[in-house]
């Protein structure tokens, strides 16, 4: 029997469209998303260009606002430095948790995921990197026994900072900087040594650090 394929919703259009102006830069921190005009441009009504916009609030990649059109998100040096140590402090504790037993279905997991991210790189095409980012991160500690700790993860991983990384430098640039920094972490849980996967986890949550810093105060100037 062959399974019914979900047509996209216009919301799911207009989120996809919208988060993809965003992240490549088209849409630029602080613009304004006024609804009429967005709806008229993506011929759509108003109805399911709210619940994109919802969704993408949601995504934390924009700001909404009672009496005022929605606006791109901007972060400042405090919002990055904040999220990511909260990244390191919860992703790093949430590797120790990967026990032998646990590293087989996860490797595997991993692995499909690097190669899809390489297709990505390759095609630039940065909105499924994007996605495919947060679907790396999730299966590290995937096998948690602590929910709650997971849901924070997911809750983190899932907001801004999924959007900083692709926003920093050139969005296929960063792409192409964490899919290198992706490899050297399965690696390391390849070869079975948690404490250097837990190192490389490390290094690549500092760098995405620097190049979202480095993002920020290119767009200050």
């Amino acid at each position: 029997m062959e399974k019914i394929v979900k047509q996209a919703t216009l919301a799911d259009q207009a989120y996809e469209y919208i988060k993809k102006m965003i992240i490549t830069g088209k849409l630029k921190p602080g613009q304004e998303l006024p609804e009429e005009k967005l709806a008229l441009e993506l011929g759509i009504s108003r109805t399911p260009l709210r619940e994109a916009l919802k969704r993408l609030a949601v995504d934390a990649l924009i700001e909404l606002r009672k009496t005022r059109p929605a606006i791109v998100a901007a972060f400042t040096f405090q919002d990055v430095q904040e999220i990511m140590e909260l990244r390191r402090l919860l992703e790093i504790y949430g590797l120790e948790n990967l026990s032998k037993a646990d590293q087989q279905p996860v490797m595997n997991e991993l692995r499909k995921n690097v190669e899809r991210q390489f297709q990505a790189v390759q095609a630039e095409r940065v909105v499924e990197f994007m996605d495919l980012d947060q679907e790396f991160h999730s299966f590290l500690y995937q096998s948690h026994a602590n929910n709650r700790l997971k849901e924070m993860i997911k809750g983190i991983n899932s907001g801004g900072s999924r959007a900083f990384l692709l926003l920093s430098d050139t969005a296929a640039d960063s792409s192409k900087k964490a899919y290198g920094e992706h490899l050297s972490i399965l690696k390391a849980i390849e070869d079975g040594d948690i404490d250097e996967a837990k190192q490389q986890l490390a290094i690549h949550l500092d760098n995405i650090e620097s190049r979202l810093l480095k993002y920020i105060s290119q767009e200050e100037l």
